[in-house]
């Protein structure tokens, strides 16, 4: 397939790494399409006749629906996400605040969890859906942990079934609009990740189709893959983490097909 009929979702493309990613993307012939919450008129201009922009609330499901129903009937396929939007924790679960006070503490701000999580489940799900309509087959710190689990615990049925690679780019302390000025201040210049660096993980993973179910951790200008971590028990630990063919089956519909899936 030629390059330039590629068809790419960035969340979060109208600002900080968002940007970046869509740059390039545009740069190397993608079409792209930007869902955000909020507008870029001037980033717009910019980029031309090659992307088009969707308002978007990736935490809710509904609204990553019609975003992704209008680039398709836009661009009639879909080869690439990007689930790139990401918000800091609105409320701390520590409520020191309320040391030695008898007074229930209010009700936790999850809002970071359902953009920095939920979202990309919701999105992963619909670009599933629509990549299958392709002529040619092509869920912060708890939220974070979650999608790192979420993408090696569905990449292998992915790619086995669908030829569809899932993979999770981790970056290090990055200069964009929700980290403020004082942080990047309070970090030593040699510990900050240049875009560039997050950027190039992606390509990466757009580039060549074997990587899946890998973890890429972006620290300053170098890449790093971060294996699975170990079960402490061995064989016992990994029966009990192995999928069962029968309860896939009750819950998906249809097996596996995964080698060493338990039947």
């Amino acid at each position: 397939m030629a390059q330039s009929s590629r068809v790419a979702i960035v969340t979060g493309g109208n600002s900080g790494m968002g940007m970046a990613i869509v740059r390039s993307l545009v740069k190397r012939g993608w079409k792209v399409a930007i869902a955000d919450i909020n507008e870029n008129e001037e980033f717009a201009a910019e980029l031309g006749e090659e992307s088009m922009f969707c308002k978007c609330n990736v935490a809710d499901y509904d609204s990553q629906a019609s975003m992704f129903q209008a680039v398709y009937e836009k661009y009639g396929r879909l080869d690439a996400l990007c689930a790139n939007a990401g918000i800091v924790d609105k409320s701390s679960i520590f409520i020191f605040e309320h040391r030695g006070s008898d007074k229930i503490p209010p009700k936790p701000d999850l809002l970071c969890t359902d953009v920095d999580y939920k979202g990309v489940v919701y999105g992963t799900q619909l670009a599933i859906f629509f990549m299958r309509k392709n002529a040619t087959p092509g869920g912060y710190d708890g939220a974070k942990a979650a999608v790192v689990n979420f993408v090696r615990g569905t990449a292998r049925v992915l790619k086995n079934k669908e030829n569809i690679s899932i993979n999770a780019v981790c970056p290090g302390i990055v200069h964009t609009s929700i980290i403020p000025q004082e942080m990047v201040d309070a970090v030593s210049p040699e510990c900050l990740t240049p875009q560039s660096t997050i950027v190039a993980a992606y390509e990466r993973c757009l580039d060549d189709a074997s990587l899946y179910a890998k973890v890429i951790e972006c620290s300053a200008d170098k890449q790093f893959f971060l294996e699975t971590p170990t079960l402490a028990n061995g064989r016992i630990s990994k029966r009990a983490t192995t999928v069962w063919e029968p309860l896939f089956k009750m819950y998906h519909k249809e097996p596996s097909g995964l080698p060493d899936a338990i039947p």
